[in-house]
Protein backbone atom coordinates (compact mmCIF):
# COMPACT_ATOMS: atom_id res chain seq x y z
CA UNK A 1 0.00 0.00 0.00
CA UNK A 2 2.75 2.13 0.46
CA UNK A 3 4.74 2.39 -2.66
CA UNK A 4 5.06 5.07 -4.81
CA UNK A 5 5.18 3.41 -8.40
CA UNK A 6 4.48 4.66 -11.06
CA UNK A 7 0.74 4.13 -12.46
CA UNK A 8 -0.66 3.52 -15.63
CA UNK A 9 -4.79 3.42 -15.34
CA UNK A 10 -5.89 0.26 -17.98
CA UNK A 11 -8.31 1.82 -20.40
CA UNK A 12 -10.94 0.99 -18.06
CA UNK A 13 -9.86 3.37 -15.50
CA UNK A 14 -8.16 5.94 -17.57
CA UNK A 15 -10.83 8.60 -16.49
CA UNK A 16 -9.26 8.44 -12.96
CA UNK A 17 -5.55 9.31 -13.99
CA UNK A 18 -6.89 11.55 -16.47
CA UNK A 19 -9.04 13.46 -13.65
CA UNK A 20 -8.47 17.73 -13.57
CA UNK A 21 -10.20 20.94 -12.79
CA UNK A 22 -11.02 22.55 -15.77
CA UNK A 23 -11.64 26.64 -15.68
CA UNK A 24 -12.01 27.47 -18.93
CA UNK A 25 -14.70 26.47 -21.07
CA UNK A 26 -16.13 26.55 -24.69
CA UNK A 27 -19.88 28.27 -23.88
CA UNK A 28 -21.46 24.98 -26.06
CA UNK A 29 -23.98 22.79 -24.30
CA UNK A 30 -23.78 18.93 -23.63
CA UNK A 31 -25.03 16.81 -25.97
CA UNK A 32 -28.20 15.75 -26.10
CA UNK A 33 -29.18 13.28 -23.21
CA UNK A 34 -25.46 13.05 -21.61
CA UNK A 35 -26.78 15.32 -18.48
CA UNK A 36 -29.29 12.94 -17.96
CA UNK A 37 -26.99 10.27 -18.05
CA UNK A 38 -24.55 12.27 -15.84
CA UNK A 39 -27.27 12.92 -13.17
CA UNK A 40 -28.84 9.61 -13.02
CA UNK A 41 -25.19 8.41 -12.45
CA UNK A 42 -25.37 10.83 -9.40
CA UNK A 43 -28.54 9.69 -8.37
CA UNK A 44 -26.97 5.65 -8.11
CA UNK A 45 -24.54 6.98 -5.39
CA UNK A 46 -24.46 5.08 -2.08
CA UNK A 47 -26.22 6.97 0.88
CA UNK A 48 -26.57 6.61 4.25
CA UNK A 49 -29.82 4.34 5.80
CA UNK A 50 -31.53 5.38 2.22
CA UNK A 51 -31.59 8.77 3.22
CA UNK A 52 -30.62 10.62 0.15
CA UNK A 53 -29.81 13.61 2.26
CA UNK A 54 -28.57 15.65 -0.55
CA UNK A 55 -30.34 18.53 -2.87
CA UNK A 56 -28.99 19.63 -6.32
CA UNK A 57 -29.83 23.02 -7.68
CA UNK A 58 -29.24 23.17 -11.35
CA UNK A 59 -28.74 27.08 -12.40
CA UNK A 60 -29.91 28.06 -15.61
CA UNK A 61 -31.24 31.28 -15.06
CA UNK A 62 -28.41 33.52 -16.70
CA UNK A 63 -28.77 36.41 -14.29
CA UNK A 64 -28.75 33.73 -11.13
CA UNK A 65 -25.94 31.88 -12.50
CA UNK A 66 -23.70 35.49 -12.87
CA UNK A 67 -24.76 36.58 -9.42
CA UNK A 68 -23.73 33.68 -7.93
CA UNK A 69 -20.34 33.77 -9.95
CA UNK A 70 -19.82 36.95 -8.33
CA UNK A 71 -20.46 35.57 -4.87
CA UNK A 72 -18.56 32.79 -5.74
CA UNK A 73 -14.77 34.85 -5.98
CA UNK A 74 -15.95 35.83 -9.63
CA UNK A 75 -14.76 33.27 -11.20
CA UNK A 76 -16.17 32.99 -14.79
CA UNK A 77 -15.98 29.36 -15.26
CA UNK A 78 -19.24 29.63 -13.10
CA UNK A 79 -20.87 31.07 -16.26
CA UNK A 80 -19.17 29.91 -19.29
CA UNK A 81 -19.75 26.02 -18.02
CA UNK A 82 -22.58 24.54 -19.69
CA UNK A 83 -24.17 23.12 -16.63
CA UNK A 84 -23.53 24.68 -13.16
CA UNK A 85 -25.05 23.07 -9.47
CA UNK A 86 -24.97 24.02 -6.29
CA UNK A 87 -24.31 21.10 -4.39
CA UNK A 88 -26.32 21.13 -0.83
CA UNK A 89 -26.84 18.92 1.69
CA UNK A 90 -30.60 18.06 2.70
CA UNK A 91 -32.02 16.87 5.92
CA UNK A 92 -35.43 18.95 5.09
CA UNK A 93 -36.61 16.94 2.57
CA UNK A 94 -36.11 13.44 4.94
CA UNK A 95 -38.20 15.07 7.98
CA UNK A 96 -40.67 15.90 6.18
CA UNK A 97 -40.67 12.39 4.93
CA UNK A 98 -40.52 11.08 8.38
CA UNK A 99 -43.08 13.34 9.85
CA UNK A 100 -45.60 12.52 6.84
CA UNK A 101 -45.61 8.73 8.43
CA UNK A 102 -46.18 10.14 12.01
CA UNK A 103 -42.75 9.96 13.06
CA UNK A 104 -40.68 12.68 15.46
CA UNK A 105 -37.97 13.83 13.60
CA UNK A 106 -34.83 12.68 15.91
CA UNK A 107 -31.82 13.76 13.73
CA UNK A 108 -29.85 16.56 15.59
CA UNK A 109 -27.30 18.84 13.70
CA UNK A 110 -24.13 17.56 13.95
CA UNK A 111 -24.88 14.09 12.66
CA UNK A 112 -26.93 16.50 9.60
CA UNK A 113 -23.90 17.86 8.56
CA UNK A 114 -21.82 14.45 8.20
CA UNK A 115 -23.83 12.62 6.86
CA UNK A 116 -25.70 15.02 4.77
CA UNK A 117 -22.27 16.47 3.65
CA UNK A 118 -20.74 13.01 2.98
CA UNK A 119 -24.37 11.62 0.54
CA UNK A 120 -23.95 14.84 -1.59
CA UNK A 121 -20.44 13.83 -2.27
CA UNK A 122 -21.03 10.32 -3.26
CA UNK A 123 -23.35 12.22 -5.34
CA UNK A 124 -21.95 15.02 -7.01
CA UNK A 125 -18.24 12.42 -7.27
CA UNK A 126 -20.16 10.09 -9.23
CA UNK A 127 -21.67 13.03 -11.76
CA UNK A 128 -18.06 14.03 -12.02
CA UNK A 129 -16.76 10.83 -12.79
CA UNK A 130 -19.70 10.18 -15.37
CA UNK A 131 -18.84 13.37 -17.11
CA UNK A 132 -15.11 12.58 -17.28
CA UNK A 133 -16.21 9.39 -19.26
CA UNK A 134 -18.10 11.12 -21.53
CA UNK A 135 -15.16 13.76 -22.47
CA UNK A 136 -16.13 17.07 -20.62
CA UNK A 137 -14.95 18.71 -17.59
CA UNK A 138 -15.57 19.69 -14.40
CA UNK A 139 -14.62 21.78 -11.36
CA UNK A 140 -15.98 21.81 -8.09
CA UNK A 141 -16.30 25.53 -6.34
CA UNK A 142 -15.46 25.77 -3.16
CA UNK A 143 -15.79 29.72 -3.35
CA UNK A 144 -19.57 29.03 -2.24
CA UNK A 145 -18.30 28.87 1.52
CA UNK A 146 -16.98 32.31 0.91
CA UNK A 147 -20.67 33.34 0.93
CA UNK A 148 -22.81 30.62 2.18
CA UNK A 149 -25.76 32.40 4.16
CA UNK A 150 -26.33 34.42 1.39
CA UNK A 151 -26.28 31.84 -0.90
CA UNK A 152 -28.86 30.32 0.91
CA UNK A 153 -31.27 33.25 0.79
CA UNK A 154 -30.00 33.86 -2.88
CA UNK A 155 -31.73 30.15 -3.52
CA UNK A 156 -34.68 30.41 -0.69
CA UNK A 157 -33.45 27.76 0.85
CA UNK A 158 -35.52 26.22 3.46
CA UNK A 159 -34.32 25.29 7.16
CA UNK A 160 -32.35 22.01 6.60
CA UNK A 161 -30.66 22.54 3.36
CA UNK A 162 -27.30 23.73 3.57
CA UNK A 163 -24.80 24.60 0.68
CA UNK A 164 -21.67 22.94 0.35
CA UNK A 165 -19.92 23.93 -3.43
CA UNK A 166 -20.69 23.88 -6.86
CA UNK A 167 -19.98 22.04 -9.36
CA UNK A 168 -19.58 23.02 -13.33
CA UNK A 169 -19.67 20.71 -16.08
CA UNK A 170 -19.01 21.88 -19.81
CA UNK A 171 -16.97 21.45 -23.09
CA UNK A 172 -13.51 22.12 -21.97
CA UNK A 173 -11.50 24.45 -23.72
CA UNK A 174 -8.81 22.60 -25.67
CA UNK A 175 -6.17 25.46 -26.02
CA UNK A 176 -6.52 25.95 -22.52
CA UNK A 177 -6.03 22.35 -20.64
CA UNK A 178 -4.48 22.34 -17.63
CA UNK A 179 -1.77 19.88 -16.60
CA UNK A 180 -2.17 17.21 -14.19
CA UNK A 181 -1.56 18.10 -10.83
CA UNK A 182 0.41 15.94 -8.16
CA UNK A 183 -1.22 14.07 -5.51
CA UNK A 184 0.58 13.55 -1.88
CA UNK A 185 2.44 10.41 -1.49
CA UNK A 186 0.51 7.59 -0.55
CA UNK A 187 2.63 6.63 2.72
CA UNK A 188 1.42 9.81 4.24
CA UNK A 189 -2.54 9.08 3.26
CA UNK A 190 -3.00 4.83 2.90
CA UNK A 191 -1.75 3.40 6.06
CA UNK A 192 -2.41 -0.28 7.48
CA UNK A 193 -3.90 -1.36 11.16
CA UNK A 194 -3.77 2.44 12.40
CA UNK A 195 -2.30 5.95 12.23
CA UNK A 196 1.62 6.38 12.42
CA UNK A 197 2.62 7.86 15.62
CA UNK A 198 3.80 10.74 14.00
CA UNK A 199 5.57 12.19 10.56
CA UNK A 200 8.94 13.14 10.34
CA UNK A 201 11.01 15.90 8.52
CA UNK A 202 11.91 14.15 5.55
CA UNK A 203 8.66 12.47 5.29
CA UNK A 204 6.97 15.56 5.56
CA UNK A 205 9.44 17.44 2.90
CA UNK A 206 8.92 14.54 0.36
CA UNK A 207 5.46 16.00 0.35
CA UNK A 208 6.21 19.48 -0.57
CA UNK A 209 8.83 17.56 -3.04
CA UNK A 210 6.27 15.82 -4.69
CA UNK A 211 3.35 18.77 -4.78
CA UNK A 212 6.00 21.61 -5.60
CA UNK A 213 6.32 21.14 -9.71
CA UNK A 214 6.44 24.47 -10.44
CA UNK A 215 5.83 26.65 -7.38
CA UNK A 216 6.42 25.85 -3.70
CA UNK A 217 3.05 23.97 -1.98
CA UNK A 218 3.41 26.05 0.86
CA UNK A 219 2.16 28.92 -1.51
CA UNK A 220 -1.11 27.18 -1.84
CA UNK A 221 -1.68 25.61 1.84
CA UNK A 222 -0.40 28.89 3.59
CA UNK A 223 -3.27 30.91 1.69
CA UNK A 224 -5.68 28.49 2.29
CA UNK A 225 -5.36 26.66 6.33
CA UNK A 226 -2.14 29.43 7.97
CA UNK A 227 -3.49 32.04 10.20
CA UNK A 228 -5.43 34.73 7.96
CA UNK A 229 -6.07 32.32 5.78
CA UNK A 230 -9.21 31.34 3.35
CA UNK A 231 -10.73 28.57 5.92
CA UNK A 232 -10.01 30.86 8.96
CA UNK A 233 -12.09 33.66 6.81
CA UNK A 234 -15.21 31.60 6.15
CA UNK A 235 -15.56 29.75 9.82
CA UNK A 236 -17.55 32.90 10.73
CA UNK A 237 -19.43 33.22 7.24
CA UNK A 238 -20.05 28.80 8.00
CA UNK A 239 -21.12 30.03 11.26
CA UNK A 240 -23.98 32.48 9.87
CA UNK A 241 -25.57 29.75 7.56
CA UNK A 242 -25.43 27.05 10.14
CA UNK A 243 -27.59 29.07 12.11
CA UNK A 244 -29.91 30.40 8.84
CA UNK A 245 -30.85 26.94 7.72
CA UNK A 246 -31.18 25.66 11.51
CA UNK A 247 -28.55 23.49 11.51
CA UNK A 248 -25.97 24.77 14.34
CA UNK A 249 -25.18 22.23 16.86
CA UNK A 250 -26.88 23.10 19.95
CA UNK A 251 -24.07 23.24 22.65
CA UNK A 252 -23.85 20.31 25.31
Amino acid sequence: MGSQLPVEFPSSLRVFGEHRSIRYFLRQPLAVGHLHLIVEAGRRAPTDAQGHMYAFLRITDADLRDRLATLCADQQHIRDAAEFYVVCLDVYRLRQLVELRGGEWGMRERISLIYGATDATMVAQNMVVAAEALGYGTCYIGAVQNNTDVIAEELALPEGVLPLYGLCIGVIDPAMMPDLKPRVPRTLCFFENGYPTGFSTDELQSAYDVMSPKRDWYTALGSYFADGGTMQKREPIMARAWRRQGLDPQPE
